[in-house]
């Protein structure tokens, strides 16, 4: 799914193929996006042992649902969110929680690197659970989009280009998603300091 590989008719046809029941097809899917979706799964969980049981899952998930389906054109966007869902399954099933997933040190660098480009002093260091717990919450009020574009960029530190990309949304588009997280975080985190 990186630039070059993005042909949606050739995808769109490999779907029509698939929904037929041809296996071949399905192979060729498994081969030419096997290595885009494991760099995502890697980035987004950062844990080598889980994205081979995630990536299976996104496959077997691709494979019952295809005739769910509606618009063959869609297809690599319907496998970006199936990889993004099963991505959040897991860290579900594996009751995984803010606290033991992203450590204070993990928060740091996520605020770090948002600091760096708004240059707001609300993006400031954590220090202990308590700050953590609210981080975690202000980014739970986020809409989806907002809070996927923001933990893509800040929290997986991916370009602004490869958020796009797998979001499957213009640079444009997924510029304004963070832009309007960061802003909405601002606004969280500095109400949050002054109730201190």
């Amino acid at each position: 799914m990186a630039k070059g590989n993005l042909n949606y008719q050739y995808y769109a046809h490999l779907a029509r193929r698939i929904r037929e029941g041809d296996q071949d097809a399905f192979a060729e899917l498994y081969e030419s996006t096997y290595p885009d979706l494991y760099r995502y799964v890697f980035y987004f969980l950062k844990e080598p042992d889980a994205v081979d049981d995630v990536l299976q899952e996104t496959y077997i998930s691709i494979y019952r649902n295809i005739g769910s389906l509606k618009l063959d054109q869609v297809f690599l966007s319907w496998i970006k969110q199936i990889v993004y869902h099963e991505c959040c399954d897991y860290l579900r099933r594996e009751k995984y929680s803010w606290e033991s997933s992203m450590d204070i040190t993990e928060a740091n660098q996520m605020l770090s690197r948002a600091a760096l480009e708004t240059e707001d002093e609300c993006f400031q260091p954590v220090y202990d659970r308590d700050t953590a717990r609210q981080l975690r919450a202000a980014l739970d009020q986020l809409p989806f989009k907002e809070r996927q574009a923001f933990l893509l960029r800040y929290d997986n530190d991916l370009k602004l280009e490869q958020v796009a990309d797998f979001m499957d949304v213009s640079l444009a588009t997924a510029k304004r998603y963070i832009l309007r997280a960061r802003t909405a975080l601002q606004k969280s985190l500095s109400y949050m300091k002054e109730t201190v």
